[in-house]
């Protein structure tokens, strides 16, 4: 049997012996209405206050009782939610990781082409040409603030292959095209294949 059923009758003993007790001591001395007064009320408050506690121990205990009556694993063998499943998110995930990553892989490879010394310095060449000045005029440059540079350009493997649109003061956009490539090793010359730029009616003004 659970400790707590007899902790009630165990309070309740106790206060009746000290009732006693002062029970005893009041009629040692002489009978005030005081002293009798306080006794009746430590003996009533006491009686009283031991059944409520006795009584809800009883009643914790038949429910308790009845729930092991009715499925003794009540608290055991219930069904545990099913997690939701993660990988339509994931998928997702991996696929825009994969969009950002490749797109931001092009960009990088292009402006490392448009900030490569051929394309500079094929731009810097065509600028000061007397025909492209005549056609294009004065100041030219890329045909736009991110400006797209076709083919590739490897100093390894030695040759250059790029070309991309132009635009001068006159507001005409061009074709600069440029290849090249390197004869010998590392420390080989470079020799210019083809670098010209072409105008909306499809004329090429060589620039080599």
């Amino acid at each position: 049997m659970s400790l707590s059923l007899f902790m009630p009758q165990f309070s309740r003993s106790l206060r009746t012996s000290l009732v006693q007790s002062r029970l005893r001591a009041a009629a040692s001395t002489p009978t005030t209405g005081r002293n009798i007064s306080l006794a009746c009320r430590y003996s009533t408050s006491g009686a009283t206050s031991a059944t409520p506690s006795q009584t809800a121990g009883q009643t914790l205990q038949r429910t308790w009782e009845d729930a092991h009556a009715k499925n003794p694993a009540f608290a055991i063998e219930r069904e545990l939610p099913v997690p939701k499943s993660r990988k339509r998110e994931f998928g997702i995930f991996v696929a825009v990781a994969a969009v950002t990553w490749g797109l931001g892989t092009v960009i990088a490879f292009n402006y490392q082409r448009m900030t490569s010394t051929p394309v500079t310095a094929a731009l810097f060449t065509a600028r000061h040409n007397e025909g492209v000045c005549k056609a294009f005029g004065k100041h030219l440059n890329f045909a736009s603030a991110f400006p797209w540079i076709s083919g590739d350009i490897s100093h390894l493997k030695g040759f250059v292959d790029v070309e991309f649109d132009v635009i001068g003061d006159k507001d005409v956009v061009g074709h600069l095209v440029l290849k090249s490539r390197r004869v010998g090793k590392q420390n080989g010359e470079w020799h210019t294949v083809e670098f010209y730029v072409t105008t909306p009616d499809g004329h090429k003004i060589d620039c080599s």
